[in-house]
């Protein structure tokens, strides 16, 4: 019932107020026309002819003679006994001119009741009062819970827009509005009449000094630095309080700029600040630290951490954390762990709860399977009295990833330090079983992650299915698939790419190439991992046909191959013995690597220059076989020993056995490969 609402039914006392108040406004609007000469027929007498215009002494025949001519304009307002009056300040003898119609023109306006004014002045006296004071008008319009939610069910069954025939429907917001904007928030409060007379003219909300520090601050917090200097530059114009806010703002900005990844900026605004009276403290420096540390830059850390010494701010274990952040980053775990060590030395206050810097460091040793390593970050935790919290388990489950047991130790542990495991512990639980190919195991974790409480979410059945896949079980993977449709679970590209490396380990091209077309078909974009596993399966079934074109297609939907794409392209190519295409894929990486060297090291480039003299090989054509050989070693590369062994096993076939023993010899001068006993002794067996 929108006419309950508040704001309507404001307007509606408005408007009987307003009624209320024209009536004695005309009734004191006819008194002074009868009493005051000057009010609306002008000036009369003859002592004031020379203030008559000359329009209106033309005007005077017209008036003199019964012309046909009268004035009816305020007639209706008078009584009987009134309009008979003859005074001389009465309203027919003004002299002035006024609005005049004919009697011919214009019909006959009929003679007013009094009555109809009687009328009209009881259903006033009907209607309801007005509150005499602000509290007991805001009283009178409260609006109750059951009226504002029949309003919201009526207004949220309308469609936010309508949808014109031929058109696509668009949604006005960029994100879900139900969480960010409630439109009744302010009413379900406790003190309505204060929200009421915020809408009052004379109170109206103010944006105070506050509020736009608070706003500031949420910028600095997304990194929007562009929305927190124009806000920052209107707080500053006032110059209002600009010492003690000053270090606020300036910290804002640097925080705004470091969020943004702009270290430069940040560091910018943090040499402004060595010039002003308020100098950088340790927030401005931990703010641009963080930044430096999120892009591995130890250098610039360690410039601004001496800088920071020598004005007298000592670095805290935040400080100490973006370093031991930016050697990780750098992957130079050698510097993290001096960095940690200098953070124990020093004598920087310890913060029990602050486990950052421990926690960056396990993660990269977990990563790597270093358990040992992990167990020992996490002593030196403890004896620093720093408490491990739900990460630093977290590491330590993750650091057993290959020993399912220990892995449900440390979970264990965390339930006995009083701590709650999330989705993620049991999730680094059952990969422990994946990565051994233990589908039971993975799935009993799995149940008992659902009856700790937690709901089945895609990660999870991704983790089954790695299972499944790591023993080419493909109709496991594509019975997890199918629980997922049953609870109505859309797959993700993980998914997708996970099904897919199961028909590559065990061959499987036209599974492959299957799923890939479903995964199209159903509206997903496969990625890079997903044609990397179709081309390896094309290579394991030996079909290299199918494989090139799926490396053109890969191209065709705009995506970049990287060094393990080539290569397993270049081994399907060299099992087919496709010489050409190989060469004409490897001077495709070769063009590819210029842009991006790193992304291809040089064993990578080792196996893919192999590949294509395994491939000369398999054509039978062994001088372009050698040539290819002789070019890895022109450009620095070292030849595998696969190189070798295809050379002198093709010549000892072919019953060459000198060009045979000459490879051998080049085998251990040329490279410090050991030749195998058997290549040996089928050389010694077909020269006897």
């Amino acid at each position: 019932r929108t006419s309950s609402m508040p704001g309507l039914r404001l307007w509606s006392l408005w408007r009987k107020s307003l009624r209320r108040a024209l009536l004695p406004a005309l009734a004191l609007l006819t008194l002074l026309a009868g009493s005051w000469p000057c009010f609306l027929g002008g000036v009369k007498g003859s002592n004031q002819q020379g203030l008559r215009s000359d329009r209106s002494q033309r005007l005077d025949p017209l008036r003199a003679g019964d012309s046909g001519y009268s004035d009816r304009v305020f007639e209706d307002l008078f009584d009987e006994d009134e309009a008979k009056e003859d005074d001389n300040g009465s309203f027919r003898q003004s002299r002035e001119p006024r609005r005049m119609e004919t009697d011919e023109d214009q019909p006959e306006i009929a003679e007013s009741d009094p009555s109809e004014w009687d009328d009209l002045e009881d259903d006033d006296e009907e209607e309801e009062e007005l509150p005499e004071t602000e509290e007991e008008l805001m009283q009178a319009v409260q609006v109750s819970d059951d009226e504002v939610d029949e309003f919201l069910a009526e207004f949220n069954a309308k469609p936010i827009l309508q949808k014109e025939p031929g058109t696509v429907p668009l949604d006005p917001f960029e994100k879900d509005a139900s969480r960010e904007l409630d439109t009744f928030k302010e009413v379900r409060q406790g003190n309505r009449i204060e929200v009421y007379g915020r809408g009052m003219a004379d109170r109206q909300m103010v944006i105070t000094l506050r509020d736009r520090l608070r706003m500031l601050s949420d910028h600095a917090k997304r990194g929007e630095w562009k929305e927190a200097r124009y806000l920052m530059k209107g707080i500053w114009r006032r110059r209002h309080l600009r010492l003690p806010l000053g270090r606020m703002m300036w910290n804002n900005m640097i925080k705004a700029h470091a969020n943004a990844k702009r270290p430069l900026a940040a560091e910018s605004w943090l040499e402004d600040m060595l010039g002003r009276v308020f100098q950088p403290d340790i927030a401005s420096y931990n703010s641009l630290l963080k930044c430096y540390g999120q892009r591995g830059d130890f250098l610039m850390i360690e410039k601004w951490m001496r800088r920071m010494k020598a004005r007298g701010v000592a670095p805290d274990m935040y400080s100490y954390g973006a370093l031991v952040q930016s050697y990780v980053k750098a992957k130079d775990v050698q510097g993290a762990e001096k960095a940690l060590d200098a953070m124990t030395s020093s004598s920087c206050t310890v913060v029990p709860s602050n486990t950052f810097a421990y926690n960056t460091l396990m993660k990269h040793y977990a990563s790597e399977g270093e358990a040992l390593n992990v167990e020992n970050l996490f002593d030196r935790m403890k004896a620093s009295d720093v408490v491990p919290d739900a990460t630093s388990y977290l590491q330590m489950i993750r650091a057993h990833v290959r020993d399912p047991e220990g892995a449900a130790e440390w979970l264990k542990r965390m339930e006995e330090k009083g701590l709650e495991p999330a989705a993620t512990h049991f999730y680094a639980v059952m990969s422990s079983h994946a990565k051994l190919g233990d589908l039971e195991g993975t799935e009993a974790w799995f149940r008992v992650m659902m009856d700790a409480g937690f709901r089945p979410e895609v990660v999870g059945f991704n983790i089954l299915m790695s299972a499944a896949a790591g023993n080419g079980d493909t109709e496991g993977a594509e019975g997890v698939l199918v629980r997922m449709e049953d609870l109505e679970l859309t797959p993700d590209v993980v998914t997708i790419g996970t099904m897919l490396s199961a028909f590559a380990k065990v061959g499987n091209a036209t599974g492959a190439t299957s799923w890939l077309i479903r995964a199209e078909q159903a509206g997903l974009e496969p990625d890079l991992n997903c044609y990397n596993q179709v081309i390896k399966a094309c290579g394991q079934a030996g079909d290299a046909d199918l494989a090139e074109r799926m490396a053109r297609r890969l191209l065709r939907n705009r995506l970049t191959p990287d060094v393990y794409t080539y290569n397993m392209l270049l081994n399907a190519l060299a099992r087919g013995g496709l010489a050409d295409a190989a060469e004409f894929w490897v001077d495709h990486m070769q063009r590819a690597a210029r842009w991006r060297h790193h992304d291809f090291p040089l064993d990578q480039v080792a196996v893919s220059y192999s590949e294509v003299l395994l491939a000369h090989v398999n054509a039978n054509d062994l001088p372009a076989a050698e040539n290819w050989l002789e070019q890895m070693l022109g450009e620095g590369i070292e030849p595998q020993a696969r190189c070798y062994t295809a050379l002198v096993k093709s010549y000892t076939e072919l019953g060459d056995l000198e060009q045979a023993g000459k490879w051998l010899g080049r085998m251990t001068s040329w490279s410090n490969h050991a030749v195998p006993q058997n290549l040996l002794d089928s050389v010694e067996t077909k020269r006897l």
